[in-house]
């Protein structure tokens, strides 16, 4: 009987404590959310910071210290060994008079590990839509406004500018073994660039573009069968085309009736071959003709090569100076 009581004694003290350590297991395999991870932390430093005057309390830390913290942040999980940890104290267990430099060295670890989780905590979760709208409104801005989705048109250019970049590379990679070949492509290269050069600088300086050159002797008083006869039937001309708004063509006409005034006063004869400034220049720079024949052809000009848009104060300053010749 005495045995049996002894048994049931042994057995009721063993039970609760398998059922503690089961507790215990399971409890140090669950994870921590980061504030829990936080609050372990700052325990354990807690308890650090007694080790220095209670250093008898390492074997009991030592026994409630889990393999590692299991860490959950945002759908992911962690495990922070402490590994490290349990080194420590069972070195203040051994020997208790390191566990003032011991202690401290496990403090400052620790304090640093929670700073790091207080950083964690916060950095805020990535809010897409903020992202996307703050795009939308950077792509807004005026230098963006030309960026979008290439036209067939563009990718088409691009292809051909690809292609004709390594047919130039593949032309020069091949001649590059023979100097007679190298010396006469770079001469080509060099005078069809001058060449381009050279009709860029004409077409500049005469103010004439590729369309309108063909145009250059439609606006001198010509000898066509429809040309007017004197230079106020060119203006009855300019007037009938600025009412009906066609101020630019107007212009032209009151040139033409301009060199058709000062070719019936005896300032030349009208020759089709000459360019617009070779005109004025036929008149004296004293002279009192010079002057408003000089403000058409540069309105004239400006609005039909230079094409620049015409109005009606345009085609009345014009009239006026072609009204005003002597």
């Amino acid at each position: 009987m005495k045995r049996i009581c002894l048994f049931t004694l042994l057995l009721m003290l063993l039970v609760p404590g398998a059922g503690a350590a089961q507790t215990a297991s399971s409890d140090s395999s669950m994870p921590l959310d980061l504030p829990g991870y936080t609050s372990e932390l700052e325990r354990w430093s807690a308890a650090a910071r007694r080790l220095r005057e209670h250093p008898n309390e390492a074997v009991s830390l030592r026994k409630q210290l889990p393999e590692h913290w299991s860490v959950a942040v945002r759908e992911q999980r962690f495990l922070v060994s402490t590994q490290w940890l349990g080194v420590a104290l069972d070195g203040i267990a051994a020997n208790p008079r390191s566990a003032a430099d011991t202690s401290q060295d496990m403090r400052d670890r620790l304090d640093s590990m929670l700073h790091d989780s207080e950083a964690l905590g916060q950095v805020s979760e990535v809010d897409f839509g903020t992202a996307h709208a703050k795009l939308a409104d950077i792509l807004k801005r005026r230098e963006f406004r030309s960026v979008g989705t290439p036209s067939p048109v563009e990718t088409l250019w691009d292809r051909l500018t690809d292609w004709v970049w390594n047919f130039v590379n593949k032309l020069f990679s091949r001649v590059a073994g023979h100097p007679a070949a190298t010396k006469a492509l770079l001469w080509a290269v060099v005078i069809g660039l001058g060449l381009a050069f050279l009709v860029w600088l004409i077409y500049s300086l005469s103010h004439i573009s590729p369309t309108d050159l063909w145009l250059r002797h439609s606006a001198i008083p010509g000898e066509g069968p429809a040309a007017p006869s004197s230079w106020q039937e060119w203006a009855e001309r300019a007037r009938a085309a600025a009412a009906r708004g066609e101020y630019r063509d107007a212009i032209r006409i009151l040139y033409a009736a301009a060199v058709r005034r000062l070719e019936e006063a005896g300032a030349w004869r009208a020759d089709p071959a000459r360019t617009h400034r070779e005109y004025v220049r036929l008149i004296p720079a004293d002279s009192l003709q010079r002057p408003p024949l000089l403000a058409i052809t540069t309105c004239f000009e400006r609005v039909w090569y230079g094409h620049a848009q015409a109005s009606a104060i345009d085609y009345e300053a014009a009239l006026a100076e072609l009204e005003s010749l002597p």
